[in-house]
């Protein structure tokens, strides 16, 4: 089983070379949406991490914070969002201003400008003194719970205090920080929390969203609101916390939202993240050196292509990767099973980044410990097809076929618990939703799509057998991407 998975790996990290006669390329139309400001800087900060002494640290942060944030109000939204540049950009999140969007289907709306795509009431944006400004909706991402607003003045050259950009891929857990938002319609609160997990998934609709876990009070009206660091650095944006739990939220880093608004902007929106490294299950006890440096577990780097992020940023074949976005595969256990869960947990950090974000990675080298940022790229075209077709089907296809002939199922997939499910490998897929399927170039467009409307929990599926007969799949399951 364990050979079998390493080619669904391989496959599903986007990282083989592309075989002859690539299929047409899967991007959606590019988004007109302006990007985030770069990185800059942030202003000389007397902060307790450099002075050692505990101070007031965090009172001076938010006071050079208090001026970027709203709170924003309109049909169904009570949250605050957070100015991003000088024009009056501001982030929040898809639910804070679902109300607005006539048809909440949609997964992505970007260039929002005419009323057949929002409701008339608009949203406004109140300041901490208690100005208040229209604001027009320009991206909306239901699945990653991100939307761009834009502040409307009466004076068009009139400009606004932003918070500074920080990267997300810096912070450590640990590092305190803090929110700003509406809870419970008090505005302008200010609750204090350290990162307690990074890369979190599974808990937006795209479930391969990497979250920040964090300690901090959030409650309703949070939403939206910025996490900053203590250097008053704009780090994330939160968007959820856990029912039942206590002291238990997340929020969505800004990389990965200047990384989305920049994949739309390109027409890249619908690309998993690739770095062309391809990786192993180990098949027994790691090294002794990896042993000796406290790890029991690992993935080791089986290729890495040549140009590719990976091979700039030095890492090498028979490296073994111990950990990924700070987190330790240890927790993961021993054994087959083991195995599986921490392959898929790699396979879904790398397709769940996106072009610009940063992967960590710890090595071991021999006796040596490395520390990896590799800058994740977009997977080529001809290779989304095959990701898509294992993430959302369980279908792991041929890759030396120009036709979608089906190699091998996905072991984890809802198709591979169904009856007569061997009746599937070496079919080719003749239809999506009705749709023919001649070719890959047919198959890519259609899973762009299914994947760009959202998770379902069955679509019809048509196949040619091995032997010529027909099959129609009329409930065949979808697996939440």
């Amino acid at each position: 089983m364990l050979g079998v998975l390493l080619g669904g790996v391989a496959v599903l990290v986007g990282i083989q070379t592309a075989p002859p006669g690539a299929p047409a390329p899967v991007d959606t139309a590019p988004v007109p949406v302006p990007a985030l400001p770069p990185v800059a800087a942030p202003a000389t900060c007397d902060c307790p991490e450099a002075r050692g002494d505990g101070g007031p640290g965090l009172v001076e942060a938010v006071e050079r914070t208090r001026d970027a944030v709203v709170t924003l109000s309109g049909a169904d939204a009570l949250g605050a969002g957070v100015l991003v540049d000088e024009t009056g950009l501001v982030l929040t999140n898809y639910h804070v201003v679902a109300g607005q969007i006539r048809d909440p289907r949609q997964r992505v709306l970007g260039g929002i400008t005419d009323a057949s795509a929002v409701s008339q009431q608009p949203i406004r944006a109140r300041f901490v003194d208690g100005r208040e400004l229209p604001a027009e909706l320009l991206v909306a991402d239901r699945d990653r719970d991100i939307a761009l607003l834009r502040l409307r003045p009466a004076d068009s050259a009139e400009r606004f205090a932003f918070a500074t950009r920080g990267r997300s891929h810096e912070l450590r857990v640990g590092e305190a920080v803090f929110a700003v938002g509406t809870p419970l319609g008090l505005e302008h609160s200010v609750s204090q929390g350290i990162v307690a997990a990074i890369g979190r998934t599974g808990l937006l609709r795209s479930r391969q969203t990497p979250l920040l876990q964090l300690d901090a009070a959030i409650n309703l009206g949070n939403s939206g609101g910025p996490i900053f660091n203590l250097r008053g650095q704009l780090v994330g944006i939160t968007t959820a916390t856990l029912e039942r739990a206590q002291g238990i939220a997340f929020a969505i880093p800004i990389d990965h939202i200047a990384a989305l608004l920049e994949a739309l902007r390109a027409g890249h929106g619908a690309r998993s993240g690739q770095v062309g490294a391809e990786v192993a299950p180990h098949d027994g006890e790691l090294d002794a050196e990896a042993r000796a440096l406290g790890y029991q577990n690992g993935l080791r780097v089986s290729r890495v292509l040549a140009g590719r992020p990976a091979d700039a940023a030095g890492l090498r074949k028979d490296d073994l990767i111990v950990e990924a976005q700070g987190q330790r595969f240890d927790s993961f256990g021993t054994g087959p099973e083991a195995q599986l869960r921490l392959a898929n947990y790699f396979v879904s950090t790398v397709r769940g980044l996106l072009p610009g974000e940063v992967l960590n990675l710890t090595v071991v080298r021999g006796k040596d410990r490395l520390a990896f940022n590799i800058p994740v790229a977009a997977t080529p075209p001809d290779q989304q097809v095959l990701i898509d077709a294992d993430a959302l089907l369980g279908l792991r296809l041929d890759e030396s076929r120009r036709e979608p002939i089906v190699k091998d199922l996905r072991p984890d997939a809802p198709i591979f618990r169904s009856r007569g499910r061997e009746l599937l490998r070496n079919a080719r897929v003749s239809e999506i939703a009705g749709i023919p399927v001649e070719s890959r170039d047919d198959l890519g467009p259609l899973l762009t799509e299914l994947r760009q409307i959202g998770r379902f929990a069955a679509v019809q599926v048509g196949f040619v057998l091995s032997d010529g007969r027909a099959l129609r799949v009329r409930d065949f399951p979808v697996s939440p991407d």
